[in-house]
């Protein structure tokens, strides 16, 4: 279990289930760099984006957003189930 905060530092999100595969940082960092759009690159890393989903960062293509919102846990923040999942189905691309 995992403890996370945004980053004000105030909400705390519990992660209750371990990554079922073993992916680095890095790893994840290059997906999300190679399928991101170009606005969705500049709000990650300009504007921070913690609490983008990976409907804001990818194309509408690659992500369902119907079924991303759908599989949500937070609604208000982007959770981790739902980037395990876009990270999974970009990783097979």
């Amino acid at each position: 279990m995992s403890n996370v905060y945004d980053m004000s530092g105030k909400k705390k999100v519990i992660f209750t289930e371990d990554p079922k595969t073993n992916i680095t940082y890095k790893e994840i960092m290059k997906i999300i760099i190679e399928h991101a759009t170009e606005d969705g690159c500049h709000r990650i890393f300009c504007d921070g984006g913690v609490n983008m989903c990976p409907s804001d960062v990818f194309e509408s293509e690659k992500i369902d957003k119907k079924k991303e919102e759908d599989n949500c846990e937070y609604k208000s923040i982007g959770c981790a189930k739902c980037w395990t999942n876009a990270v999974e189905s970009l990783r097979k691309v």
